[in-house]
């Protein structure tokens, strides 16, 4: 018999209410990091330019946060002649090249987050032609500070990394695994803004799915990095890793939890496409999840990882099933997959307090996501099912 093991909050105003009915799981995204406000200006005051930098960058600035294992800088008040050439360089500590950010690149652009680099420290360099009009402020540096886990592990914590996983589904694995994404999110919440994670799959070549309560509004998307290839090999790194930006907010339902996006770039090109599953699941029927539990390297839950019920209570109405895979923070937004590598459904709940679900995790079903796909995002449903042959080839 499996035991339950989970961290998650506990609130003492609820009281003897706990033991008369089950209070429906909290649906946030994981907290994965802060956000600080800076000042830093290019081109800087007179008294702060030292006499000028020697050597090819006209401009370099280096920005530390000790420990820290991802950091992003967010670049406002841009401003550029048009015809004027330039390069904004963003390397990660080890001097690798994060982001070029050039006139074509920026053009249009007011403010942005760059591109995330792994690491306690990015620089950026400025070349171009010096007395040129290029101008900007870099007003927020954000990097990762882990916040509580909400969601739940069911038994032993029993989640893989992809590279240790030799399990019945492998060969399913290495064929639908590209699909599946990290987005790390930008968002204001009570007046401050934090950083947040959750996990995402491609329908289309340009088409991604995650929770309403990852993604729900077009500033939201904005500020938000889709991750690919966030994969460790056999000694901790990640080469394949690539980012792409949100460009806008398909289609949202809350009461499914569902959010669909327009990625940019066509990532489905390079990382495949998914298919969803055109039957419910079933009672005890064999399942996996693909994930970033806590914002880290994908990982798989396949061990316990079954259907505990096949049609569960959701955010409205029954439109979930229940599962006992592991999950965590982060794992928000994950396919759900069967045997077969269809998606049977989309992970949005941990455990609740108390009750019949206190020991299981939910996710929407896939039949209720075709027929959202189906009347609100167009030709997507067409791209789904053409996706999984993308995959195969």
């Amino acid at each position: 018999m499996r035991l339950l093991v989970a961290i998650c909050f506990t609130f003492a105003t609820l009281g003897p209410a706990l033991a008369q009915e089950e209070p429906p799981p909290l649906s946030v995204p994981h907290t994965e990091g802060v956000v600080e406000q800076i000042a830093a200006s290019f081109p800087p005051p007179p008294d702060e330019s030292g006499g000028g930098t020697t050597g090819p960058a006209q401009w370099a600035q280096s920005f530390l946060r000790a420990g820290a294992a991802l950091m992003q800088l967010h670049f406002s008040d841009i401003s550029f002649d048009p015809d004027e050439y330039f390069e904004i360089e963003i390397v990660n500590r080890n001097g690798e090249v994060v982001q070029k950010l050039t006139n074509e690149t920026l053009a249009g652009v007011d403010a942005i987050w760059t591109n995330i680099g792994w690491g306690q420290s990015l620089g950026v360099s400025v070349y171009g032609n010096r007395g040129g009009t290029l101008a900007f402020t870099i007003d927020a540096v954000s990097f990762d500070k882990r916040g509580p886990v909400l969601e739940s592990i069911i038994g032993e914590d029993e989640r893989e990394h992809l590279y240790r996983y030799e399990g019945q589904f492998l060969p399913v694995v290495d064929r639908v695994q590209g699909a599946v994404a990290k987005l790390s999110m930008i968002k204001t919440e009570g007046g401050r803004q934090i950083r947040e994670v959750c996990s995402g799959f491609l329908i289309g070549d340009d088409v991604l799915v995650t929770n309403e309560h990852c993604v729900a509004d077009q500033p939201t998307c904005l500020a938000t990095k889709v991750i690919f290839g966030f994969v460790y090999n056999n000694i901790g790194q990640t080469p394949g890793l690539e980012q792409y930006d949100c460009q806008s907010v398909l289609a949202v339902d809350v009461p499914l939890d569902i959010a669909v996006l327009r990625i940019a770039e066509k990532p489905g090109l390079r990382w495949g496409t998914l298919a969803l599953a055109d039957e419910d699941v079933s009672a005890d029927q064999q399942l996996f999840v693909l994930q970033h539990p806590l914002g880290e390297a994908k990982q798989i839950s396949e061990v316990g990882c079954a259907v505990f019920e096949a049609v569960s209570p959701g955010r409205s109405g029954q439109t979930d099933f229940a599962h006992l895979c592991d999950t965590l923070g982060g794992s928000s937004g994950s396919p759900v997959f069967n045997a077969a590598g269809e998606v049977a459904g989309l992970h949005h709940w941990g455990r609740s307090i108390v009750g019949r679900y206190n020991g299981s995790n939910r996710a929407v079903r896939a039949g209720l996501i075709n027929a959202f796909l189906a009347d609100h995002v167009v030709n997507a449903g067409e791209q789904a099912n053409d996706g999984q042959q993308a995959v195969d080839q």
